[in-house]
């Protein structure tokens, strides 16, 4: 099956995004007399039966309805050079089927799933700054993000806080979402995606997932993530960069500016096109699409409010790079996304 990759709607391409910052490496069971407990497998399968989330995967000309299989093991990880970082790994496989309507009719997509997310714990409870990759390896549809965000003031993230979410194991706002605690300890959840207006509880649903849990082992040691490098000489050019203006569709912005800051993982490139806008802080409300459902599969959410200051974007030869500093001048929020 060939396809070519699509820019998704802001919506779905943020998804990427609050995946990678949804996952933290212990959930504590209130009534698990063992003690704490951590996600080590997700499995399942997502109904693809909106345009947006077909288009999130690079599949633009095939029918709604194509079917995700979803197969991931989760790791705890810690870093060699921060004793302050814990967070996870997950690695598996995503296979999406019953492809029709598209180039050559029913089709098949095998992709191999890389995540990574470290987290810097100021202090319990509260975190500093987290560091996450995504890396979908799916031939001619892959891609990679790096992503870096700074809480500053520091984001509190109780790791009991999720319950607040749900009654009566379904969830109080949001898209319908049905969560069924099985006997061996792992957690079943049944729900909608966010903009299917037509599923609710007595429908079939589109997400189908189990998340097992298991006793908190020791976590495997990792080399910390690549810093971040500020470019210097940086200039506004005519042609506005593509590869990060999805996001930039998240922000409350009030016009160009010619006070670029471009922060990137590789600063040895040359930049094909360069701009930046001024952005309105005041008002904005957190990024944190898709939570619910990983608050339901044990994997706590968390958010990224957007502060006032300059959002910049870049486009270099293989990848596009997008940072957000502060009023201040300091780095809030840096993405890297490249073809895989």
């Amino acid at each position: 099956m060939t396809s070519e990759a699509m820019s998704p709607s802001a919506e779905w391409m943020v998804l990427g995004l609050v995946v990678l910052a949804t996952l933290s490496i212990g959930f504590q069971v209130d009534d698990d007399p063992a003690g704490d407990l951590e996600v080590k497998q997700i499995s399942g399968t997502v109904t693809l039966s909106t345009r947006a989330s077909m288009n999130a995967l690079g599949l633009d000309d095939y029918d709604r309805g194509a079917r995700a299989t979803v197969d991931m093991q989760v790791q705890g990880i810690v870093s060699t050079e921060c004793s302050n970082c814990t967070g996870i790994s997950m690695q598996g496989q995503v296979n999406v089927t019953e492809l029709e309507g598209g180039p050559g009719g029913m089709g098949r997509v095998e992709a191999q799933l890389s995540v990574l997310h470290l987290r810097e714990y100021a202090s319990e409870d509260l975190i500093s700054q987290e560091w996450l990759s995504f890396d979908w390896d799916a031939g001619s549809l892959s891609t990679q993000w790096d992503i870096m965000i700074v809480h500053d003031p520091p984001m509190w993230q109780p790791v009991d806080r999720f319950n607040a979410a749900f009654s009566e194991q379904e969830s109080r706002t949001g898209p319908w979402v049905l969560i069924e605690a099985l006997l061996d300890g792992s957690r079943h959840v049944e729900g909608c995606l966010p903009d299917t207006f037509t599923c609710h509880s007595g429908s079939q649903s589109d997400i189908d997932l189990t998340s097992v849990l298991e006793p908190v082992t020791n976590a495997v040691e990792i080399a910390h993530p690549t810093p971040w490098i500020l470019i210097d000489n940086l200039s506004s050019t005519n042609q506005t960069p593509t590869n990060t203006e999805q996001i930039r569709e998240l922000l409350e912005l009030d016009g160009q500016t010619s006070n670029l800051h471009g922060w990137c993982v590789d600063g040895q490139q040359e930049a094909t096109s360069a701009q930046a806008w001024s952005v309105n802080g005041a008002g904005s409300t957190a990024v944190a699409p898709m939570s619910i459902y990983l608050e339901a599969l044990a994997l706590p959410s968390t958010s990224f409010t957007p502060v006032s200051g300059t959002w910049t974007e870049i486009d270099l030869s293989d990848r596009g790079c997008a940072s957000l500093v502060d009023e201040a001048g300091d780095l809030r929020l840096a993405i890297s996304i490249s073809d895989g």
